[in-house]
């Protein structure tokens, strides 16, 4: 039997498709390591989270399922008891499993009570800078004792590490999280560099093991705040980022909550000029975590394991980044949060533009193992649209979630290359015409010129809430003849 493939699983953390140059959709965002992945492999185009909010989302990469039905709805709920994980089955598959960096994937269990051999995560919402940096703001640390990113740093000499330059938003109520702010030390003691230091331990550790290995790398970033040393902190200009086409909202036709976020996070008085400040130093974050891609990808050339291992990066959500004048993620449907980036080098070498979803990797990388899933999933593994033995996987739409971030308000979306329609449960629905409005700035949900589309739009999301026992299609069933 042919000796099967090492996985490394890269994921970063809200981050926008457009800012991977392969995807040809940026100019200014530099990302030639990752382009250097989708060059020798491929891309799927148009790939997916199922929900939008960071442990929702990674639940389901470790669950194959959707929110309702692993149970993490929010950042801070739990995977139900008895669900199969992608780390349990790797592990019972013969992989030695490693992790580093954030895991926000369920608050009840531990890396290792997840299948993972070893790791140094990041608990609880995670932020290992929080009460490491003297001058940081943000404080949400990590949960587990010892923070393993202030330990690197004693370790390796780098104590003292502060930060400067802060930026948030002028709302009195929320003066608690910075956007960016600049790290003062080098390169090797950031965040970023950690993890890709851990997951160079954790090839060292896997090639001690007669069998193969599957890691999981999750950064941070870019998530905000970004915290970015020179020379990523200065090395895009903020006049040279072009205005977002839907920073021109005025969120008059969106559901209030919209308005509300935008002013939750105070940035409306800077203009599009504070979301430039905001922008460079994000792209900067993008363009050290490429480096620190490329790190990894050195590491296993020199082990003489790169030709034997499959790399797939990709991201939980990405961010509205100055979209419809928002920051950040939540309780809004956009294609900046929803459709994210997923390069996979490998296996194929064409380019797809199937619909896929970011949580058919748990399926795929069971495919890849040998092994079938040990419970139903939702979707199926795309081993073969990767490999490019299928072209196509014959789905036409997706169907999304969003359950809690901020405030609760359940929403659920349905959207193919035509038309997005968004549920919004106790607010007014959203349909946007996406051929003629591709950045939804108009909302054509009560237009009677789309009555037609949108009862067709409808019914498609009918259906999925039916197939997928998912408990908003109670509300759903009860007033849509209304709504």
């Amino acid at each position: 039997m042919a000796k099967r493939k090492n996985v490394l699983l890269i994921l970063s953390d809200q981050q926008r498709m457009d800012t991977v140059g392969a995807y040809g959709m940026n100019d200014i965002c530099k990302t030639p390591n990752i382009d250097q992945l989708a060059a020798e492999g491929m891309k799927f185009n148009n790939a997916y989270t199922p929900s939008a909010i960071c442990a929702p989302a990674r639940a389901s990469v470790m669950t194959g399922l959707y929110p309702h039905k692993h149970g993490v709805i929010d950042n801070f709920t739990n995977i139900k008891e008895g669900t199969p994980l992608l780390g349990e089955c790797m592990r019972d598959a013969g992989y030695y499993c490693g992790y580093a960096g954030k895991w926000h994937v369920t608050p009840n269990k531990t890396p290792e009570e997840c299948g993972f051999h070893d790791g140094k995560p990041f608990m609880g919402y995670g932020f290992p800078g929080s009460q490491v940096f003297p001058s940081l703001i943000f404080n949400q640390p990590p949960d587990n004792e010892p923070n393993y990113y202030e330990l690197y740093l004693k370790e390796n000499g780098f104590e003292n590490i502060d930060v400067s330059n802060g930026f948030q938003g002028n709302n009195p109520a929320l003066q608690i999280q910075e956007m960016y702010c600049k790290h003062e030390g080098p390169v090797e003691s950031t965040i970023e560099y950690f993890v890709a230091h851990e997951t160079n331990r954790l090839i060292d550790k896997a090639k001690e093991e007669d069998k193969p290995f599957f890691i999981w790398a999750n950064f941070w970033g870019p998530h905000s705040p970004s915290i970015v040393p020179e020379p990523y902190y200065s090395m895009y200009n903020p006049d040279d980022i072009p205005e977002h086409p839907s920073y021109c909202d005025d969120l008059l036709d969106k559901p209030y909550g919209y308005y509300l976020s935008e002013k939750m996070w105070g940035l409306g008085d800077y203009g599009w000029k504070g979301f430039q400040q905001i922008a460079a130093r994000y792209y900067g974050h993008c363009t050290m975590i490429d480096d620190m891609v490329g790190m990894m990808v050195q590491k296993l050339k020199d082990e003489g394991l790169y030709d034997d291992t499959i790399i797939i990066y990709s991201c939980d959500h990405g961010d509205c980044l100055g979209a419809h004048k928002l920051i950040e993620k939540g309780a809004f449907t956009f294609d900046e949060i929803y459709h994210i980036p997923m390069v996979v080098k490998g296996l194929g070498t064409e380019d797809n533009d199937s619909f896929v979803y970011l949580h058919e990797l748990m399926p795929t990388l069971l495919d890849i193992a040998g092994v079938k899933t040990p419970a139903p999933v939702d979707g199926a593994s795309i081993l073969p649209l990767m490999t490019g033995e299928e072209k196509d996987n014959g789905r036409t739409e997706v169907f999304c979630e969003y359950h809690n971030h901020f405030y609760i308000g359940r929403q659920r979306m349905v959207r193919d290359l035509d038309y997005q329609l968004t549920f919004n449960e106790s607010e007014r629905g959203e349909l946007y015409d996406l051929k003629k409005d591709p950045y939804q700035l108009k909302n054509v949900c009560y237009d009677p010129a789309y009555a037609e589309i949108k009862k067709e739009y409808m019914n498609k999301l009918s259906k999925y809430l039916r197939e997928t026992n998912d408990p908003a299609g109670t509300w759903f069933h009860r007033i849509k003849e209304f709504y």
